[in-house]
């Protein structure tokens, strides 16, 4: 295994890990208490956040490793990943919308939507996993 690949590899686990940590948290924090406490905000917040990090290096990783046109955007790397077979279409597509909402909560470019936070999470998991698999077969076939 090459180095870059065993970084990679490295990368997903941590991808997996943070995505087991969010379903965890969000098992045990409703929406309402959610909406309500701070601290399991701050929480379930910064998971995801990990996530959306970890899915943006996984894909900038593999376009530099494999000299795949640069992205113009986080957004765009996805389609870059699509274009060459890494990811489905449809995948990247969802995944457009997360960087998005990555940058919303990194950046605080608005007031952020509590609601749609917690339901973006929820729905996002499906995403993630799915993200993970098509990369460790990447990685298996490359």
């Amino acid at each position: 295994m090459t180095a870059a690949k065993y970084t990679l590899a490295t990368h997903l686990n941590h991808l997996r890990q943070f995505t087991k940590k969010q379903k965890e948290y969000q098992k045990k924090v409703s929406q309402k208490t959610f909406l309500t406490d701070e601290m399991a905000q701050d929480a379930l917040l910064k998971s995801l956040e990990r996530v959306l990090e970890s899915v943006i290096t996984i894909s900038n990783m593999i376009i530099a490793e494999e000299d795949f046109k640069k992205p113009e955007t986080k957004q765009n790397a996805f389609e870059i990943l699509a274009s060459e077979k890494v990811i489905t279409k449809i995948l990247s597509k969802k995944l457009e919308g997360v960087a998005g909402f990555r940058n919303i909560l990194i950046h605080d470019y608005i007031d952020l939507n509590l609601k749609l936070a917690y339901r973006n999470a929820v729905k996002s998991m499906p995403v993630f996993d799915e993200f993970s698999k098509q990369i460790a077969r990447h990685i298996k076939k490359s």
